[in-house]
């Protein structure tokens, strides 16, 4: 009697404990595992004696106000809360397509590139590891190749959000049950904002760890490289891109490369966008900067002077072209066209802040230019 009391009385508790495990909430993931100094765009969050974890990620595409997604990083068996509708990704993935290079970059940083099985542009792919696996790495294209996809089975999707294409990628990628996260580490003002999310995607390869060590010593080295310019007294003006059709996209005086400009010992011509994205300008309005900057930077594909004048006559009423100081972000080309700057760069802000440097107070740094050249 005693024996069969004990066996239902375990059972008891047993089940108990299971419909404790299934009605946990999704607000119990309270606990701040990992929160950003930087980046606006995500989180990271727990729950009491759970490994798993919950990422939220905020508006990562351009135009996308009060959004929030939800990523359930599952560990150990552990189920997602009955109320949880977002995405589950089980811990540790294995086999990763990332639609956008930058992820690549991260990925390295952190030493997990091999597991990178398929890519979005392999030609404009500039990472060593991808370039020599170019056979087994399979490129999806521009959009997701669903067919390539199913034969690669891939653990996780690292998405870049587009605007209003998201519903129809996520939308099937849901019916073939491959689990997936967007990445908005391009919509970060901050340089060190879009390093940052090298953390969201290590919780994803369960290497936090490694993820929160490698990103540490990032602002140490950036902030580091900051101090040089912190008591220059002149400021040269800086203007930035060419025109595309009929109009000059600007970037915003919050953007992340008018804040590598400022911590460069630079001042950002244009300051009256104070919106969160580009703002097109009138060509006219364009050129009248372009003849009073000090230094012209990000001037299309451009990779010597010559190239630059024949996109435009007006081009050479530049006083940057007239005082020869031009650069373009394009020092490290793939033959195929791939421009590291656009990869790498992500993880490593520090080196294009000493580029700039080197750009705007040549006599604080002695390092040759790493990203950028200089048009002659």
């Amino acid at each position: 009697m005693k024996r069969v009391l004990f066996l239902f009385t375990s059972i008891v508790l047993l089940m108990l404990s299971g419909c404790q495990t299934k009605t946990k909430s999704t607000t119990a993931f309270t606990k701040e595992v990992y929160s950003p100094e930087y980046a606006a765009g995500f989180d990271i969050m727990g729950a009491d004696n759970t490994e798993s974890t919950i990422i939220r990620v905020r508006n990562p595409w351009q135009g996308a106000e009060g959004i929030e997604m939800s990523y359930f990083v599952a560990r150990n068996g552990e189920q997602a809360p009955k109320d949880f509708d977002g995405v589950i990704i089980p811990a540790g993935a294995k086999r990763i397509v990332c639609m956008s290079s930058t992820y690549i970059a991260m990925l390295d940083a952190i030493n997990q590139v091999d597991r990178v099985v398929g890519v979005s542009g392999m030609n404009y792919v500039s990472n060593p590891y991808v370039l020599a696996h170019k056979e087994t790495i399979k490129d999806m294209g521009a959009e997701v190749n669903y067919e390539l996809l199913v034969g690669l089975a891939p653990d996780l999707v690292l998405l870049y959000g587009i605007g209003d294409a998201q519903s129809t990628v996520t939308d099937k990628l849901k019916e073939l049950n491959v689990p997936y996260m967007y990445v908005g580490e391009y919509l970060e003002e901050s340089p060190l904002g879009k390093a940052e999310w090298l953390v969201a995607i290590s919780e994803l390869t369960d290497s936090r760890e490694t993820g929160t060590k490698v990103f540490k010593e990032i602002p140490e080295r950036y902030n580091n490289m900051k101090q040089l310019t912190a008591n220059v007294e002149k400021r040269p003006t800086v203007m930035l891109n060419t025109p595309w059709n009929d109009s000059w996209a600007m970037p915003s005086v919050k953007s992340y490369v008018a804040q590598l400009i400022t911590d460069a010992g630079g001042d950002y011509i244009y300051k009256k966008n104070t919106s969160n994205g580009a703002e097109p300008i009138g060509l006219e309005t364009a050129y009248g900067l372009i003849r009073e900057a000090d230094v012209w930077l990000n001037v299309g594909m451009a990779t010597t002077l010559d190239e630059l004048k024949i996109m435009n006559p007006k081009f050479k009423d530049a006083k940057a072209i007239q005082e020869n100081k031009i650069y373009n972000n394009n020092l490290r080309l793939t033959p195929e066209g791939g421009n590291d700057y656009w990869e790498s760069a992500v993880v490593r802000p520090d080196i294009v802040l000493r580029d700039l440097i080197k750009i705007l107070h040549p006599e604080l740094v002695t390092e040759d230019l790493y990203y950028y050249r200089h048009l002659e």
